[in-house]
């Protein structure tokens, strides 16, 4: 399972030790494929994802524009095979780093760094006739949880953000559910949970044919239309909520700089290859060069895309890496490598 986490996108990650997380296969898109004929719909369906991802936006305006400008989707591939996960069969298409970025900057098409936002989704729902619950990854009690969390985890794959569900205990369920009108739920889930954005929705029967709304959302629903109506109004509201949250993280690939990173900690030729692939998946890198070596610590200057300090982001919210020291007027960063 951890191996899965780390793998596919289509996994919604759960954690509270993370804060605007790294996707380390950024450029590894994992698209489901039922036959070896269909290889060439996986593929172009893979290409339009990793446009999504890279750009922010679900919009398929930029995938037409990459096309009309004479790029066949093949050209960015560098390799796929199929694989076999819990005996379902996935096309992992691997793309070319470099190749998208230029043609991005060519066409004017924002670029976002590999450093995601986390969105939590804090989902109380009371259908009247049993306890009222909290949305889990670990349970599905209705038709309605299915649909929720599908929605989450296809639409954390498409776009390269990590769309969470808490997974509370008794405790904090009773805690939350009894005591709602005295405590702020949200300083109870920022104790256990680190996140950019907080999505709360209370989903209630309140009568014999009709639901209520509330939270974050604000609706009142017929029994008749309530699941249709209600995911249609989710997906909006999440949809408006994942655009605010990415537009943060955009690379200006405009702007060209040069800084210099010391990446400590390096103690085998295995760390060293391990930390600089790291480096080499960052966004927002041109080009990377070997200044040094000093017992356990290597010595880069990068030219980058963006500015110093949105690759100083980009460098800090990195699974691998920990930000000991950082001199903007000197273009500096001091990185521990972190195994």
């Amino acid at each position: 399972m951890r191996f899965l986490k780390n793998t596919l996108f289509s996994l919604i990650i759960f954690s509270n030790t993370c804060f605007g997380k790294e996707f380390d296969k950024l450029f590894v898109v994992l698209e489901p494929i039922e036959s070896v004929s269909q290889i060439e719909k996986s593929l172009n369906n893979s290409f339009n994802t990793m446009v999504y991802r890279l750009s922010g936006s679900d919009s398929p305006s930029n995938i037409w524009k990459i096309i009309n400008a004479g790029n066949s989707r093949k050209n960015f591939i560098k390799s796929y095979s199929v694989k076999n996960i819990d005996n379902k069969s996935f096309l992992e298409v691997d793309f070319d780093k470099n190749l998208f970025i230029e043609v991005f900057k060519e066409l004017s098409i924002p670029v976002l760094s590999s450093s995601r936002p986390v969105i939590l989704f804090l989902i109380e729902i009371d259908s009247g006739n049993d306890e009222p619950y909290y949305l889990t990854n670990s349970q599905n009690n209705s038709e309605l949880d299915v649909l929720l969390k599908n929605y989450l985890k296809n639409e954390s794959t498409l776009r390269g953000i990590f769309l969470e569900i808490p997974e509370l205990d008794l405790i904090d369920v009773n805690q939350l559910i009894n005591f709602e009108k005295l405590i702020d739920i949200e300083d109870i889930i920022k104790e256990k949970y680190i996140f950019d954005e907080l999505i709360k929705v209370k989903i209630s029967k309140t009568g014999i044919d009709q639901w209520s709304i509330g939270g974050d959302i604000k609706m009142t629903l017929n029994e008749r239309d309530f699941i249709d109506l209600f995911i249609e109004q989710f997906k909006n509201h999440t949809k408006t909520r994942i655009n605010k949250t990415l537009r943060e993280n955009v690379i200006n690939t405009s702007k060209k700089e040069v800084i210099n990173i010391s990446v400590a900690n390096i103690n085998s030729y295995q760390d060293y290859e391990r930390s600089r692939k790291v480096i080499e998946n960052l966004v927002g890198l041109r080009d990377i060069d070997i200044s040094k070596f000093d017992i356990d610590t290597v010595f880069y200057k990068l030219g980058i895309y963006g500015d110093f300090d949105s690759i100083a982001k980009e460098i800090s919210e990195s699974n691998f890496f920990e930000i000991v020291s950082q001199y903007k007027d000197n273009s500096e960063i001091n990185i521990n490598f972190v195994r």
